[in-house]
């Protein structure tokens, strides 16, 4: 529905950011480790956006490239992987990482991410380890 949203960065809060964008303030969840380290208060910036949309809510996802996006809804076809997890994720690993620990069935690596045990991790590697293969 929303591929991106181009904008600037009103504020950046724990979970999320709000970005500002044709007088309106968006609520953006995203991997707060690459946007600590990448975004200030004030950037001008790009996000590629998910809209997640369930019966008691919207929740917007945006994402600084169109890879980290691909992977969290690789996640979100993962039974099990809702958004909160799969963004959990993508806050301890990078996209490649990810794809990296998969490729190599490292159930170790991906058990580090937060929310993420031994059995989930590799349901994970199951799951997705044909799909990231095709992604190379």
């Amino acid at each position: 529905m929303i591929a991106y949203i181009k904008g600037k960065v009103a504020e950046i809060l724990e979970d999320r950011v709000i970005l500002e964008s044709g007088f309106m303030g968006y609520n953006l969840f995203m991997p707060m480790a690459s946007a600590e380290a990448v975004l200030r208060k004030g950037d001008e910036v790009k996000l590629y956006t998910h809209l997640h949309v369930r019966e008691d809510a919207m929740q917007l996802f945006g994402f600084l490239t169109k890879d980290d996006l691909h992977t969290f809804q690789l996640l979100l076809g993962v039974n099990g992987i809702g958004p909160k997890a799969a963004l959990g994720i993508l806050s301890g690993l990078t996209a490649d990482e990810l794809r990296f620990a998969v490729l190599s069935e490292d159930v170790k690596t991906i058990s580090k991410a937060p929310g993420v045990g031994k059995k989930t991790a590799q349901k994970l590697i199951l799951e997705l380890k044909d799909k990231m293969d095709l992604q190379e």
